[in-house]
């Protein structure tokens, strides 16, 4: 009887060590993916949700995870990318175009899949080490001010609010002409941080007939207050993304963001199946939708609906 339990202690001891070794080989076969977000918000959400279920499910191997919020403070930013480098994740992905710049600067060995970030193909040739593949999301800027004149042909004065990302500014610069162009009278206001946005909205003229935000995280991280401040002054609130609509904004002219962050898992399940990042296409999301709230009143709908056919721009209500 003691041999036979000697025995059966054996083969379990046995067993147990074959299980841990397993386990640890399957935890060393796991890929460590890192997503930064410049600061978090509905539509960066969004695009987080669509890459990792479509990462997922394309993959279809061990994959873990991890989301960190900068909470719009660089130097967090700054320690997020680096904490992520030195544990040698094997896939960092920023979602923004100066996040994607900041990862871009400090990751050189390990591959980089930037989302809904403006770094175009000049920017990756002269690379030394080109490590990054990218999902372009930016919408003409003119052809957005067009749909707006296209759709309310009577508005003379619209109000832009922006951040002071470096990456805003040619944006702006675009915006500007496109008012011209139409006829538009600009009033343009700069925040620095969120609680500017309380003085903004006492400032802002009471010509203005539409308040409008570019694709900008930090101002879309207040849309709460953007929507209070456009309902005190009885205007509508024209935004870039499908995030911002969902939370009360009236009508934006942009992409999908949950696409966006599909289109970036294509990217990444090439390169951790061995792709060069470099090698990749840059993918760019040109074709914008118009996504309406579907709140706003039946005229606006209509008025919308029907310059967004006359365009040949495909439309979404949103509750």
């Amino acid at each position: 009887m003691k041999t036979i339990s000697k025995i059966l202690m054996f083969l379990i001891i046995a067993s147990s060590v074959i299980i841990l070794n397993g386990c640890e080989k399957s935890a060393s076969n796991k890929k460590r993916i890192g997503i930064v977000l410049p600061i978090e918000h509905q539509s960066l959400n969004e695009i987080v949700n669509g890459f990792e279920v479509t990462l997922t499910a394309l993959y279809k191997k061990p994959i873990e995870f991890e989301v960190a919020n900068a909470a719009g403070d660089i130097n967090i930013e700054h320690a997020i990318i680096t904490k992520m480098r030195d544990e040698n994740y094997d896939l960092i992905v920023p979602i923004a175009t100066s996040t994607s710049q900041m990862t871009v600067a400090i990751i050189k060995n390990k591959p980089i899949v930037a989302l809904a970030a403006d770094y175009p193909e000049k920017d990756r040739i002269p690379k030394q080490t080109c490590n990054i593949a990218v999902v372009d999301d930016e919408i003409n800027k003119t052809q957005i001010i067009a749909f707006i004149h296209s759709a309310y042909p009577q508005l003379k004065t619209l109000t832009l609010i922006h951040s002071a990302s470096d990456k805003i500014f040619p944006e702006v610069a675009e915006v500007k002409q496109a008012a011209l162009r139409y006829g538009i009278n600009l009033h343009v206001f700069m925040i620095q941080n969120l609680p500017d946005l309380y003085s903004v909205g006492e400032a802002i003229p009471n010509d203005s007939e539409a308040i409008f935000i570019l694709k900008d995280s930090v101002i879309a991280s207040g849309i709460e207050t953007l929507i209070k401040i456009a309902a005190k002054h009885q205007i509508p609130l024209i935004t870039s993304d499908d995030g911002t609509i969902s939370k009360g904004a009236s009508f934006a002219v942009g992409v999908h963001e949950k696409a966006i962050g599909s289109e970036g898992a294509k990217l990444a399940s090439a390169i951790l199946n061995g792709k060069n990042p470099c090698l990749l296409p840059i993918t760019k999301m040109t074709k914008p939708t118009v996504f309406i709230n579907k709140h706003i009143g039946t005229e606006n709908i209509a008025q919308l609906r029907k310059t967004a056919q006359k365009l040949s721009l495909p439309i979404e209500l949103i509750n």
